[in-house]
C-alpha cells in the first residue's frame, strides 16, 4: 500500500478551518479599523481644541 495515499487532508475539515480563520481575521480587521477610526477622531478633536496659548 502506498503510504502517500494514507496522508490526505479531509476537504471538509480544510474548508471548515479556512472559514474559521477567515471569520477570525475579518473580526480582527473590524476591531483594528474601529481602533484606527477612534484614534483619527481623537486626533481631529485634539487638533480642533484651542491651545492654552490662545
Amino acid at each position: 500500500m502506498n503510504e502517500q495515499n494514507n496522508i490526505q487532508a479531509n476537504p471538509q475539515i480544510v474548508i471548515n478551518n479556512l472559514v474559521q480563520e477567515n471569520a477570525r481575521l475579518m473580526h480582527e480587521n473590524a476591531v483594528l479599523k474601529a481602533i484606527v477610526q477612534e484614534q483619527n477622531e481623537q486626533q481631529q478633536t485634539d487638533n480642533q481644541a484651542p491651545t492654552q496659548s490662545e
